[in-house]
């Protein structure tokens, strides 16, 4: 099927009080959908059976989720095995001051940022689980060659590297449970997902834990052990990918033909199609002038601002007097928090589909009773602190993060669009990373009431954030409900056209959905906000 022309109608560039009635011509030609063959193949208004449905759904998760989790247990551990090398021997073999190792958590998050929206240009133009492949090898390879750097200057190097190869992790997440799920599952996805964040804390711990009981005068020797085990773990995972991740549905391996075509039917209700190979200007200037786009932002940036623990969290608990040791073992229960918190999250997105904005101030809620804990909770009540510790960082930050980043995920329609708001919005997050190590200074220890403080006041601003875009995504969902119920305005057309000629080459018009036509949010008023 030879794809020309797209002819549709009501297709406003943008919201606006008023909608064109005339109809509009784009030349698309190979710029629409890559799904679009297969959608054409099927009657436009035909829907997918519940039970075909959760047949199909399931066979994804067995193929795409286990691989995703490796990705993101390693991924996790990879970037976190500074934290525990602080206390396995690093700052004294590589000369590190405090600000130094400091700067060294800050410098993988450069990297992320540096690179963050090339990594989501060339998500858009390669294929996107031979994408992650590479960078995945890339680092594994940038893990093994920290075991030979001894100074300040070739661990920033790899660390600003390893950020850089990082930085397609999330994106990809974003962009693979967009093209194989519907709005009411990509939540849970990238919520299970992210709970390996967690299952790769207590993971690292215990490899910390083994690393520690290595001869710091071995060769490889406790941190150097550590990394290596690290390094060939994500080996493993690139052999895996590079196998089994595909692209997108119309080329998984692992679905028929018709599976494929359910696969691309099963996400029409998205309205953001699945993928499209053409940059295209007009989307990421609409990106750039969307209010959605920078609320989301700086969400990232002020909600990152608090994440220092990360990588501080092993030199804060070994402050309380603990051993390397048992340092090591006492950073596994923030995985375990993690995990609760997420699962918990998730459970209340499946009752609640439209809820993430109340989801996500109410997991707030423990983080601020955590924080005030460590700010006024007398020093030598150790045990108070580390529960705080762990409430902090896992029942109240972790499913907030992931409740928007679903909402950024499904909220968003033009892949190109979609891409560039992911950019931006992993750029907040990246900027937030870099910034949040240099609040724990030698200055502030034991007590570190500064950085307490920080994370206090930000999660006032985030909540203000979150409610604010409630609102104003509510408004505009009602604003396009009266506008479908107004025939005369086209409104409710969730149809195109698309321009192509049959098997005797006659021209014919396909009655295509908008979905699948590579319009925006703002151009498709079929789409509605999940909330």
């Amino acid at each position: 099927m030879a794809s020309t022309s797209l002819d549709l109608k009501s297709f406003p560039t943008a919201v606006s009080d008023t909608i064109t009635t005339s109809e509009t011509t784009l030349s698309y030609g190979s710029t629409v959908d890559v799904a679009i063959k297969l959608a054409a193949r099927t009657q436009a208004d035909e829907r997918v059976g519940e039970a075909q449905s959760r047949h199909l759904r399931a066979k994804l998760d067995r193929r795409l989720l286990p691989l995703l989790f490796c990705l993101y247990t390693v991924q996790f551990i990879d970037k976190t095995t500074l934290n525990s090398s602080a206390v396995l021997g690093l700052l004294k073999d590589a000369n590190l001051t405090t600000d130094d190792f400091n700067t060294l958590g800050s410098a993988f998050y450069i990297g992320y940022l540096v690179f963050q929206y090339p990594q989501n240009l060339a998500l858009q133009y390669f294929p996107v689980g031979k994408w992650i492949t590479f960078n995945l090898f890339m680092w594994a390879l940038l893990l093994g060659l920290h075991c030979v750097c001894h100074n300040f200057s070739g661990l920033f190097a790899l660390r600003f590297l390893l950020g850089a190869a990082e930085g397609c992790t999330t994106a990809g997440l974003m962009l693979v449970t967009s093209m194989f799920y519907t709005r009411t599952e990509i939540g849970e996805r990238i919520g299970w997902t992210q709970q390996c964040n967690g299952l790769g804390t207590i993971i690292g711990g215990f490899l910390a834990f083994g690393a520690a009981h290595v001869s710091p005068t071995s060769k490889p020797n406790q941190w150097q052990t550590l990394y290596l085990i690290t390094c060939l773990m994500t080996i493993l995972v690139c052999i895996a990918f590079a196998l089994a991740m595909p692209d997108n549905p119309t080329t998984a391996r692992f679905l028929s033909a018709e599976e494929k075509i359910v696969a691309v039917r099963r996400v029409q209700e998205n309205q953001n199609g699945i993928e499209t190979k053409k940059w295209k200007k007009d989307q990421f200037v609409e990106c750039l002038t969307d209010y959605k786009t920078w609320m989301w932002f700086f969400w990232c940036v002020i909600a990152n601002l608090q994440n220092g623990l990360g990588t501080e969290a092993s030199r804060v608990i070994h402050l309380f007097g603990f051993t390397p040791v048992q340092t090591t073992l006492l950073n596994i229960p923030m995985g375990f928090s993690q995990i609760i918190g997420i699962t918990l999250g998730c459970y209340m997105l499946r009752k609640f589909p439209n809820g993430r904005a109340w989801i996500h101030n109410l997991f707030w809620i423990p983080s601020i009773i955590s924080a005030f804990f460590l700010i006024f909770l007398p020093y030598s009540n150790k045990i108070g602190h580390l529960c705080a510790i762990y409430v902090l960082n896992g029942i109240g930050g972790a499913p907030c993060f992931v409740m928007m980043l679903s909402w950024v995920t499904s909220a968003t329609a033009g892949h190109t669009k979609k891409l560039a708001t992911n950019g931006i919005f992993l750029i907040g997050y990246a900027l937030g990373q870099a910034l949040c190590t240099q609040f724990w200074k030698e200055k502030y220890e034991p007590e570190f009431v500064v950085p307490w403080s920080i994370c206090l006041s930000t999660y006032a601003a985030d909540i203000a954030i979150a409610t604010t875009l409630w609102f104003l995504l509510r408004a505009e969902n009602q604003r396009r409900d009266k506008l479908a119920k107004e025939e005369a305005s086209g409104a409710a057309d969730d149809f195109g056209f698309l321009d192509t000629v049959d098997e005797c080459g006659r021209p014919v018009k396909q009655r295509i959905e908008k979905g699948f036509l590579d319009m925006t949010d703002r151009q498709n008023l079929a789409f509605r906000y999940v909330l």
